[in-house]
């Protein structure tokens, strides 16, 4: 098993321009992103979605884009992520609080990784 944790402060968020939020969204992401009309729940989703891809980068021990990794919420509110061109057997789970948001993922291994 690999575990991948991250850690994001609010405020670094807050200011980041639509290249930057385009960069770690994918189309989906930014769809329901931009549907939010709350600037805190904003910030709190994109922190979220930015540390979450942290997290799974940790565990697949390698850079994969942030554009091949969308997060998505089931009909019970838990995350879970589609990742191009890999087979998905992540456990997920996000919070946060008023100012940070965390991430954090578990790979399952099997005997031959």
């Amino acid at each position: 098993m690999r575990v991948g944790i991250d850690l994001v402060e609010h405020k670094d968020m807050e200011n980041r321009d639509e290249r930057f939020i385009r960069h770690i969204l994918t189309e989906q992401e930014y769809s329901y992103y931009s549907s939010i009309t709350n600037k805190k729940r904003r910030i709190e989703y994109l922190s979220s979605r930015f540390a979450c891809k942290e997290a799974i980068f940790k565990c697949y021990q390698t850079k994969v884009a942030f554009q091949d990794i969308t997060i998505l919420n089931n009909s019970l509110g838990a995350p879970y992520a589609l990742i191009h061109d890999k087979k998905s057997e992540l456990q997920l789970s996000l919070s946060h609080t008023d100012n940070y948001s965390v991430a954090v993922a578990i790979l399952p291994l099997n005997d031959d990784d």
